[in-house]
């Protein structure tokens, strides 16, 4: 990716401020200057009205489109320039979905994607800007009916703004800085990292605030129960206590879905193919709403055989959710990270033999292993807690592709460095092992003696290689399409030229899978130089409009549900290393020359493949080393400005994925390289 997410940082305007302020600020959290207490401000009731594509009806709101807009009734309780905690709630029915606030300034406005209200409540702190005119919030992103409510808003004093920001010193140091220098952009950016993330270790606490009780006014069932399919708990009960039996049916018995039942795996079981099933281990808990979640995913995705949903784990200071990510049947391949917190069509067990004998945990995993990609879906809400984990690790898969070769065309676009170019070219034709590959690189206007004696050099020396001259002011999306113009494989691999590979056999572990018929980019593993993780997939949404979740640890860290080494879906890879089948890469119009000439355009173009209905997948087998952007200057040296109009054209066309990227999870913070809570 061309410097999406992070890359907003303006470190360089107050480094010469760096240690002496960060000090200070330190001695003022170690003093308690800044731990006071909450503001006796009182929280403001706000209502809403219809702004765009919403029509209010008898009992509850309908979204006449993916992007619907409600209206706050005026602008009290938004104080300029100031803070804000605003709290709200949607239907523990409704998928959840991370709201958009919108500040109106004149014809203008400002936006921010908020917390998903997944566990009852949403909380969003943030600053208002000082010309507010009208503020706007989108709940949803889907049509039909749905229901959302402000609970109340309260300011918040700059001290205690500064008290919550705290847990984040460098950012809030660089939000104070740039508010200081008037670097207005700067300081927004730093502010929502420092007030948009809590560590997992707080999630008691942080529950504790977004919990609810039912609500009638928007807790309503999208369908009706009175014909709804009965959900029956079939329960592994072999070798079980009395008491872990006893934990099961009670919650079972005390869903708030009419029509659920008890049932251990040894009765002889009946179902109607109609039936929801959801196989599980005595001891097992649900929450109480986990059959009415059910039953009102499957009604709104009826195309769905399976749907699965997040886990809680632990007891008191140690209750941590498992936020797990959108179907991802290339992760699945490699670890069972759904488990059995699962519910599954009666149908599908009629085609099934021995599953009593098998357990759950095997039935589940088999299931999802013979689904179709669209054949699954996720109920994004904690809605079991299992006696015992399921086994998810499976025999490491070497994913590496070995059929008849294809013929690969690699694309290098470049201007002058040397010292990025040579060891990049050298690395690639002396170690990559894939027998059938040439490159194009393509030369914008370089200008050095020493970059034409080396390309001269090479083309003489390798065959392989050939030299595109491109002039013109830089526009990556051009200088790529132009070079897969010239090449002559059935696959491409665009490559940035400040990468060099780690593992030989790179070429046929990306092959393997860009060569499936549903998939379309495939992208790699990239390493910072100290061996730190720089890229492991894209994620939508980071920063405010995408960045590399996962970045920053160490090389064998597992990340987020084992994402970092294992093979997975992703919304986007980055650039410096992609491949993609020639036929997809036309069919989409490859890059985009005119709105993203430099930034954003690899997302985008990953972004155009799904729409035409092929996966992105991030190989973390294929590993790169990748000095991000030295050939840039690196995306910690620039200014908000700086692009700003391709940022703005990117989010125009895809605010829709942005605000949900459907390979991360809606409870977890868009303002951290790591699993936080926002």
């Amino acid at each position: 990716m061309r410097h999406c997410g992070d890359y907003y940082r303006s470190a360089f305007v107050f480094r010469r401020w760096n240690r002496r302020r960060l000090s200070c600020f330190a001695r003022l959290r170690h003093r308690g200057a800044l731990n006071l207490p909450p503001s006796d401000a009182a929280s403001e009731s706000m209502s809403l009205e219809p702004a765009r594509d919403v029509r209010r009806e008898q009992d509850g709101l309908f979204a006449l489109s993916q992007e619907p807009w409600l209206r706050f009734c005026g602008v009290k309780g938004f104080p300029p320039g100031g803070f804000i905690e605003l709290r709200y709630a949607a239907s523990f029915y409704d998928a959840p979905v991370r709201p958009i606030l919108r500040f109106w300034i004149g014809e203008e406005f400002k936006e921010h994607i908020l917390p998903s209200p997944c566990e009852g409540v949403g909380l969003w702190i943030g600053r208002v800007p000082r010309e507010t005119t009208a503020v706007w919030i989108s709940p949803t992103n889907r049509s039909g009916a749905f229901s959302f409510r402000i609970l109340g808003a309260r300011p918040l004093g700059r001290i205690e703004a500064l008290r919550k920001a705290s847990a984040a010193p460098k950012r809030l140091f660089f939000a104070l800085s740039a508010d200081m220098v008037g670097l207005t952009q700067e300081a927004e950016l730093n502010w929502r990292w420092a007030l948009g993330a809590a560590p997992m270790s707080t999630y008691p606490s942080w529950r504790a605030a977004r919990t609810r009780g039912s609500d009638p006014r928007i807790d309503r069932p999208r369908t009706d129960w009175a014909k709804a399919p009965k959900v029956v708990a079939l329960v592994d009960a072999r070798g079980a206590s009395p008491r872990d039996i006893e934990t099961t049916r009670a919650s079972v018995v005390d869903q708030t879905y009419p029509h659920c039942a008890f049932v251990t795996a040894t009765d002889a079981a009946q179902f109607d193919a109609g039936d929801l099933v959801l196989p599980l281990i005595a001891g097992d808990h649900l929450a109480p709403d986990a059959c009415a979640c059910f039953v009102e995913h499957f009604a709104r995705h009826p195309q769905h055989a399976i749907a699965y949903a997040d886990e809680t784990v632990g007891e008191g200071d140690a209750l941590r959710p498992i936020y797990k990510p959108g179907w991802s049947p290339t992760l699945h391949r490699f670890e069972n990270y759904v488990g059995r917190a699962a519910c599954v069509r009666a149908s599908l067990l009629a085609a099934e033999s021995g599953w009593i004998e098998a357990g759950p945990d095997a039935l589940i995993d088999r299931l999802l292993s013979r689904a179709g990609n669209n054949d699954v879906g996720a109920v994004r809400q904690p809605l079991f807690r299992l006696a015992r984990a399921a086994s998810g690790r499976r025999t490491t898969i070497d994913a590496v592709f070995r059929g008849p070769p294809p013929a690969v065309t690699i694309v290098i676009p470049t201007r002058d460095r040397i010292d990025l170019l040579a060891p990049c070219l050298d690395s690639l034709l002396r170690k990559s092992l894939y027998p059938q590959f040439d490159v194009i690189v393509v030369d914008n206007d370089s200008v050095e003696p020493r970059t034409q004696a080396l390309l001269q050099a090479l083309q003489a020396k390798d065959s392989r290689l050939k030299v595109l001259h491109k002039s013109g002011a830089f526009n990556f999306s051009a200088l790529c399409n132009a070079g897969a113009g010239a090449g002559r494989g059935d696959y491409l691999i665009f490559l940035n030229n400040d990468t060099e590979m780690v593992t030989p056999d790179w070429i046929e572990r990306l092959l393997f899978f860009a060569s499936a018929p549903d998939v379309g980019a495939v992208g790699a593993k990239l390493l910072y130089p100290g061996g730190r993780v720089q890229h492991v997939g894209v994620l939508l949404g980071m920063g405010g409009v995408a960045g590399h979740f996962g970045a920053g640890v160490t090389e064998d860290d597992r990340g987020w549900m084992s994402r970092n080494v294992l093979p997975h879906d992703v919304s986007a890879v980055t650039g410096a290393c992609m491949m993609i089948e020639r036929h997809k890469f036309n069919a989409v119009g490859g890059f985009d020359e005119v709105s993203l000439p430099v930034e954003l355009n690899d997302v985008d173009l990953c972004l155009r493949l799904a729409a035409r209905g092929w996966r992105t997948i991030c190989h973390t087998q294929a590993i790169l080393i990748h000095r991000q952007s030295a050939s840039r200057g690196g995306g910690a040296l620039r200014l908000q400005r700086v692009y700003e109009t391709e940022r703005r054209a990117f989010y125009e066309r895809w605010r829709a994925v942005i605000r949900d990227d459907p390979h991360f999870h809606p409870g977890l913070s868009l303002y951290s390289n790591s699993e936080a809570l926002p």
